[in-house]
């Protein structure tokens, strides 16, 4: 995994905790509604984790969120 990638993690990690603490959100809270082990959000929210899409769709989910505001896009220049 690239710098760039481990950067990515971080953003995406912080993302899901900003969000997670404006539900009002444990990560255990957050772990059984995304049916994930705890474990799993600690991880996510550290950027330690390269996650899948499944797991992405399952935080969608469960913090009832679109996509666009946890995914980053960056056009093609």
């Amino acid at each position: 995994m690239g710098a760039k990638d481990k950067i990515e993690l971080q953003e995406f990690g912080q993302k899901i905790r900003n969000i997670r603490k404006e539900k009002g959100l444990s990560q255990r809270e957050l772990a059984a509604l995304a049916e994930l082990e705890h474990k799993q959000i600690l991880k996510i929210e550290k950027g330690e984790s390269d996650i899948r899409l499944t797991t992405v769709l399952k935080l969608i989910w469960a913090l009832e969120i679109e996509p666009n505001n946890i995914l980053p896009y960056q056009p093609r220049e």
